[in-house]
């Protein structure tokens, strides 16, 4: 799946859900605030109807207008009270809010709850007509402080912005692991696909090589059964130069033998054995084939390794790696160094030498691919179609006038 289509399959429904929860959220509260509007009208007019019948009766039994007003003032919610005779004159007021009388009789409507600004927030008010026994009327005016409300509400927005908040940071988790997932999965599939090209490739060439190794090492054998018996006839003059023949026909035949082996597939005998001893094997197997004084040749590890391994394979694997080195470096150092992290054996091959080319770096493992006038292209192949037969990795890197460095990631490694 292409980044723009999980783009499109994940991040757009997620920003839709996210909009949708949001427009949610904001419609809770704005009907939350409704519902709790509606409430405290209806209490508040069932508040005024109880006080304003206890007003009229105090006031029918003759006290005064502030003692009627200090009777009904113990209801704990109100924020202000006032007592208005007819004409809606102030007789008696108490507020919580000291020397704040929120009254405008402008606004004032009987019968009509109105909302008014105050110190504690938004209020609610009821003008209630209070009628006493002798016909005389009065009119009881209460605010109720909608603190309450207000911080229900406000709670309620924080508890939606936490929510959004989790929510988005979920999703931001949930999108992110699902964007690595599809890129491991992508990665995967294009090393799939490059694996599979690559044997299938490879399948060609073996097919190639095999048919013409056939075709080529019969006459090659006849020749050399020529070369032999005509050693033997020949004057003794032309003898060298039968045998000379007879050399380069021999030569022939091994690079035919080596292409055509390095294309078979590998099958390892594996036992325990000392990386010690076959890093040694392979560099005193390449010192044979040619010497340099002027090169420094080091091993080094912790502590000594061993590895669950085909003897001969791994032999011959460092050997490749050791010869590749070797020819790269004219005056310097080659060296292995070998250690084990979580039973996995690392192992670097590494040179002071020319380097490869950026643009070469690349190609050094595959078959065929050589920089030399007398290679082969085939030894770092070999080498990493050994490594991958023990179920590990190789590496290079070589940064610009640095030398080389190959990496083998072996499993099962052990001190003993």
């Amino acid at each position: 799946m292409k980044r723009r289509s999980v783009f499109l399959f994940f991040l757009l429904p997620f920003l839709g859900v996210l909009v949708f929860f949001a427009l949610s959220s904001v419609l809770s509260q704005a009907d939350l605030k409704k519902r709790t509007g509606s409430l405290v009208r209806d209490q508040l007019a069932a508040t005024s109807g109880i006080l304003g019948a206890t007003a009229a009766h105090f006031l029918d039994e003759g006290r005064s207008p502030e003692e009627a007003l200090e009777a009904i003032l113990s209801e704990e919610d109100l924020y202000f009270v006032a007592l208005l005779d007819e004409r809606k004159t102030v007789l008696a007021w108490n507020s919580r809010f000291e020397g704040y009388l929120p009254i405008s009789l402008r606004e004032a409507r009987e019968d009509e709850p109105g909302i008014i600004d105050s110190p504690a927030g938004k209020i609610f008010s009821e003008l209630a007509t209070v009628s006493r026994r002798d016909g005389s009327r009065y009119y009881l005016y209460l605010g109720y402080a909608l603190t309450g409300m207000e911080e229900m509400i406000a709670l309620s927005r924080r508890t939606s912005f936490l929510l959004s908040g989790l929510f988005l940071l979920a999703g931001a988790a949930f999108f992110r692991a699902m964007f690595v997932l599809q890129s491991r999965y992508v990665a995967k599939a294009r090393e799939a696909e490059a694996e599979r090209l690559e044997k299938e490739r490879f399948r060609e060439i073996s097919a190639f090589t095999s048919g013409v190794a056939h075709e080529i090492k019969n006459p090659l054998n006849s020749l050399s059964l020529l070369l032999e018996l005509l050693q033997g006839t020949v004057h003794s003059g032309v003898k060298d130069e039968v045998a000379l023949g007879k050399a380069e026909l021999q030569k022939i035949s091994r690079i035919i033998d080596s292409f055509s082996g390095s294309l078979k597939p590998l099958r390892p005998v594996k036992e325990t054995a000392s990386l010690r001893e076959i890093v040694t094997a392979a560099h005193d197997a390449l010192l044979r084939e040619a010497s340099k004084p002027e090169v420094e040749w080091r091993f080094s590890e912790s502590r000594p390794v061993f590895l669950k391994a085909d003897r001969e394979l791994m032999i011959q694997c460092f050997l490749n790696l050791l010869r590749n080195a070797y020819e790269a470096t004219d005056r310097g150092i080659v060296a292995v160094e070998a250690e084990i992290r979580r039973k996995r054996i690392t192992v670097r091959v590494w040179d002071t030498g020319r380097g490869i080319e950026t643009d070469r770096l690349p190609l050094v493992f595959d078959p065929f691919f050589t920089t030399k006038e007398k290679g082969m292209g085939v030894g770092l192949y070999l080498a990493r179609k050994i490594i991958e037969a023990h179920g590990g990795r190789i590496g290079v890197e070589s940064p610009p006038s640095q030398g080389t460095t190959f990496t083998i990631q072996l499993p099962g490694g052990s001190h003993e």
